[in-house]
């Protein structure tokens, strides 16, 4: 199919491609047909995040509960889907997006996909002549025709998605299940015509006066509700007693204020928030929400925490915790039932608690098999805990800011064995010289040195960090030179420095001809920019 695919790029209509595409769709079992030709209602050449995709399935109804093996989730055979289609060329996948620092975990295979050109258009031609779905592409057009307006007003339209308008549909009739709008300035639809509406998505969106259609709360099937992107100052009380809303995602771009009525939607599986605050400075209250499994955003001084460890059912948990008695909670009573973690440490010092409740702390979270992303804004001024066997074997991404580690960090993160991901800012290391030894970092991918004033050597053994593709190093301003281990990292993509002393970047650098001292470590990286 790859080689249909190439063969059809810059040469028009080919009736032979054509043919072959045909052929792949019609030969796909019938479990993949309906999740193919929903990927087209998505923008030709967009990178579809995998996550909100898999969620979208599910509430399309597109993953049968009877494929589910044993301690499968509908989630893990919505990946198992997409995989069978990467097998056969249907969709292009990507594991890691280093240039936007999203990574494929160890229950994330993938982190996008896309569909190439052709596939695309057969994903809009079989959608259309099945009746699966109706794509307006209004990209170009800022207005929708009339003639479109009399399209939508077909009562056989199962799904709408409208693609880049700056109005929308007021016609559209009642059979609607889906609709999915975004880039649009205002809407103004009637959502009593579609009253049976499964699935709602307006992305990208600017409300007027910021306010949600007071109609959305009267959809009662609604399953997915999606504000992704969008500006909403505040959500309906009327949303939070929608019967049936499994997916609610509010990472809206403002900060926007919740009435305290979550906790009534008790099918609600998956909350996904931003910069959210309770109506009346009150926490938000979780109890209850029995079914919950995702919860993405979560303040530590905005929810009550006590909910958490009572949310049996929860899988993945992405919060920031501003005291000790939150991150007691999180690493002591939800971090061992938790599929997934996903912690910042965020305002409070870790090192006023004292050497050795710090390091029980970070002996308790290395050792989980949830923690899949570890941020820690905080300052800890001790060495880290030593290296044990099993230490964060899930482990993908670490930042360090500001933590004042006293020894040479790298000896214990590099044995790291899924860490792809490392950034240490703000005086993360107060020591002198890091050292990676020949094994350290077996995945590393992105490495960020930022305002390390301290860091004056570096060494990189030969075989350290065999998948490095992008390092950047920001001011650190007493650091000599580059390691010479880097001219062993045949995978290195991009170097970048900023605010380095002049006397460090000269010795990489090509002038009249004349190579500096370094150039050799690093000639073979293809984009090399300094700041």
């Amino acid at each position: 199919m790859d080689a249909y695919l190439k063969h059809g790029e810059g040469v028009g209509e080919d009736k032979r491609v054509a043919q072959m595409l045909d052929l792949s769709y019609n030969v796909l079992p019938y479990y993949l047909k309906p999740c193919f030709l929903y990927l087209g209602c998505f923008n030709e050449d967009e990178e579809m995040n995998t996550e909100r995709l898999y969620l979208l399935w599910m509430a399309e109804g597109l993953i049968s509960v009877e494929e589910k093996g044993r301690n499968e989730t509908l989630r893990d055979v919505a990946q198992r889907y997409l995989n069978e289609l990467a097998f056969r060329c249907m969709v292009q996948v990507r594991e890691d997006d280093i240039s936007n620092q999203k990574f494929s975990t160890v229950y994330n295979k993938f982190t996008s996909c896309r569909l190439h050109d052709l596939m695309h258009d057969l994903c809009l031609k079989k959608g259309e002549e099945e009746g699966f779905i109706k794509v307006m592409d209004l990209s170009q057009e800022g207005k929708i025709p009339s003639s479109i307006n009399n399209a939508t007003a077909n009562n056989n339209i199962r799904r709408l998605a409208i693609l880049g308008s700056s109005e929308v549909l007021e016609e559209i009739k009642t059979r609607l299940r889906s609709l999915l709008v975004t880039r649009s300035s205002h809407i103004t639809i009637d959502f009593k015509k579609i009253k049976f509406l499964k699935t709602l998505i307006l992305e990208n969106f600017i409300f007027e006066d910021g306010k949600l259609p007071s109609g959305v709360g009267k959809l009662i099937h609604l399953r997915h509700l999606s504000l992704f992107e969008s500006i909403v100052h505040e959500l309906p009380l009327s949303v939070c007693y929608l019967p049936y809303l499994q997916t609610l995602d509010l990472r809206v771009k403002n900060e926007i204020t919740l009435p305290n009525a979550i906790l009534n939607l008790k099918r609600l599986r998956h909350l996904f928030l931003r910069y959210a605050k309770v109506k009346g400075h009150v926490f938000l209250i979780l109890d209850g929400l029995k079914e919950l499994e995702t919860v993405v955003g979560l303040h530590s001084d905005s929810v009550c925490m006590g909910d958490l460890p009572k949310l049996t059912n929860l899988q993945l948990l992405d919060i920031y915790v501003c005291d000790y008695e939150a991150l007691s909670v999180v690493v002591d009573q939800m971090m061992t039932k938790l599929r997934e973690t996903h912690l910042c440490i965020w305002h409070f010092d870790l090192h006023k608690l004292g050497e050795d409740i710090v390091l029980g702390i970070l002996r308790k979270m290395f050792m989980s098999h949830s923690l899949i992303t570890l941020w820690i804004a905080s300052g800890i001024g001790f060495n880290f805990p030593c290296y044990q066997r099993g230490m964060c074997p899930n482990l993908v991404e670490l930042q360090l800011i500001g933590s004042q580690i006293e020894g040479d960090v790298m000896q214990v993160l590099g044995n790291f064995p899924m860490l792809k991901s490392l950034s240490l800012r703000l005086d993360a290391f107060s020591g002198t010289e890091m050292i990676c030894n020949a094994t350290a970092f077996p995945q590393l991918k992105y490495l960020l040195l930022i305002d390390l004033p301290n860091l004056e050597k570096w060494k990189v053994e030969e075989g350290a960090m065999p998948n490095l593709s992008y390092l950047h190093i920001w001011n650190c301003t007493e650091l000599e030179m580059i390691p010479d281990g880097l001219r062993f990292i045949t995978t290195l993509q991009e170097l970048t420095t900023r605010l380095m002393p002049a006397r460090f970047n000269e010795r990489l650098l090509v002038v009249n001809g004349e190579a500096g001292q370094d150039y050799h470590k690093v000639r073979h990286i293809p984009s090399i920019k300094l700041f």
